[in-house]
């Protein structure tokens, strides 16, 4: 290590001591203010009302549906310029190539299906709580 970086490490630490508070009673308290805090931050916190379903459903249903509905007019376009493409190559090696991207569009289908099932399910089996 050069001498610059030493010296501005021992410069850094120096500093830091320096300005660190010197006395031991900075920002203790007695048993009685930590448990009137933590009552006081109790209270708060029941004093607030929670979210309920009814409260949420009709925000985030809409979006879900909407962002499914998108998803699923993108693979309906993509699938039939893939299905095109591929009924429409002659060699076997753009074949290959089409079919390899048909893998990665039968994944992204079971990654928006099945991630709106597993909402679907988790709704379903927490409405009831």
């Amino acid at each position: 290590m050069s001498k610059k970086v030493i010296f501005l490490t021992i410069l850094i630490m120096l500093i830091g001591i320096i300005f660190l508070p010197t006395t031991t009673s900075y920002g203790i308290m007695s048993w009685d203010e930590m448990h009137d805090t933590v009552q006081q931050f109790l209270d708060k916190g029941r004093n607030n009302a929670t979210i309920s379903n009814d409260d949420i459903v009709p925000i985030v249903l809409p979006i879900g549906r909407a962002l499914v509905a998108i998803a699923s007019g993108v693979l309906v376009v993509i699938t039939a310029i893939m299905g095109v493409k591929y009924a429409t190559t002659s060699s076997a090696d753009e074949q290959a190539k089409v079919k390899k991207q048909l893998i990665g569009l039968v994944v992204a289908t079971i990654v928006v299906f099945g991630g709106q099932a597993i909402w679907a399910m988790i709704y379903n089996v927490m409405k009831n709580f």
